[in-house]
């Protein structure tokens, strides 16, 4: 990653607030969606750009041949910036992963509780006048384990214990919703997983008419839920 791209990380406080202080990037990841691409970090897209699954690149491509990357993508931002109550949102989680020729992430169906996709839905521009970072990580192990990532309900439960706002979900397969996936801290699930950030980007998204309404509907959903023990 060059150093300007580094810089508007620290910028944002993208390192400092979801990356670990100091962290260095090997690479550059370009995302593109099917209607817009995030070339460089901290472009605004629209968030009606960034509903569908991105196909993600990896730059330059790794000459070693692994499939063992994790990939992350967090929402630091729900009600506040950098959020201590409800902590982050996971949009994305995705696990033993390998990378094409082209850079290309092959990304698999997803294993028992690892997070599908979901597009951002920020409060709209007129409740909170600030888009969100919508943090995309990847990263691998740092030791020569050959051993599969594997993530488990209680790995993500437990990282919910610290945001006294997010009560917990249940983190089942079939199970996905906003009180699954808020409670997050990407830098204690690397630590945890002792994984090392390669690669990192973000977007910023402001919110809109429809991100409320698709926001209203998670949250109802997660309290309909969890009265179900879901």
């Amino acid at each position: 990653m060059s150093q300007d791209q580094q810089q508007i990380l620290l910028k944002h406080n993208v390192i400092g607030d979801v990356l670990p202080e100091g962290t260095q990037l090997a690479y550059d990841l370009k995302i593109k969606f099917r209607n817009a691409t995030l070339d460089a970090p901290g472009q605004e897209l629209g968030r009606e750009e960034t509903q569908d699954e991105p196909k993600i690149f990896l730059s330059p491509a790794p000459k070693e041949e692994r499939s063992d990357y994790v990939l992350l993508l967090v929402d630091p931002d729900l009600m506040e910036t950098n959020d201590q109550n409800f902590g982050q949102v996971r949009h994305w989680l995705s696990t033993n992963i390998s990378v094409k020729e082209d850079g290309a992430l092959l990304i698999l169906s997803s294993s028992p509780n690892i997070s599908p996709y979901v597009g951002p839905a920020p409060l709209p521009n007129y409740v909170s006048p600030r888009p969100h970072r919508y943090i995309f990580i990847l990263a691998r192990p740092s030791s020569d384990s050959s051993e599969p990532i594997s993530v488990t309900a209680e790995d993500l439960q437990k990282l919910q214990e610290h945001y006294r706002a997010a009560f917990q979900g249940a983190q089942k397969e079939d199970v996905q919703d906003l009180k699954d996936r808020w409670g997050f801290n990407a830098q204690k699930f690397l630590d945890l997983k002792g994984l090392k950030v390669e690669a990192a980007t973000f977007m910023l998204v402001g919110g809109t008419l429809k991100s409320a309404a698709a926001n209203m509907v998670m949250s109802g959903q997660a309290i309909v839920d969890k009265a179900l023990g879901r």
